[in-house]
């Protein structure tokens, strides 16, 4: 992946938190009253875990690290490196997997997991943004 390409997916990344800030939450029932309020937000959560995983891929690959078997594995390459903090890949686990259900069982969407990530977890992609920016800039050892 080029410089150019890394950074417009970061461009995206950010583009879709601030979008994410923007969805109408409010109650529950009204979150899941318009479809379009589920829909966008699905989106923007699957390609916003998606660019952190694809960063974190760069980051492993640019780092000669040991080949990550699945998506999950990613951040715990990272956390052994020692790029991340211990606990991040355990703690960033649900998310990904949340990724994997929206593309692979997209027939099996818990409407009130997407409003909890919208209003409890959404400041944690974020964080895991922060955290990944902050392993691309340590200098290799």
């Amino acid at each position: 992946m080029t410089q150019e390409q890394l950074w417009s997916k970061l461009d995206v990344l950010k583009a879709n938190l601030d979008k994410l800030a923007r969805v109408p939450a409010g109650s529950l029932e009204e979150f899941t009253g318009d479809f379009r309020n589920v829909a966008s937000t699905l989106y923007l959560l699957q390609t916003s875990i998606q660019a952190l995983i694809d960063l974190g891929s760069v980051i492993v690959a640019s780092r000669a690290l040991p080949t990550p078997r699945t998506s999950h594995d990613v951040f715990a390459r990272l956390e052994e490196a020692e790029l991340l903090p211990p606990g991040t890949a355990a703690r960033f686990s649900p998310i990904v997997g949340f990724r994997n259900r929206v593309v692979h069982l997209y027939d099996r969407i818990d409407e009130r997991r997407v409003y909890e990530i919208l209003t409890v977890h959404r400041q944690d992609l974020a964080e895991l943004a922060d955290l990944l920016l902050a392993a691309l800039e340590q200098p290799e050892s």
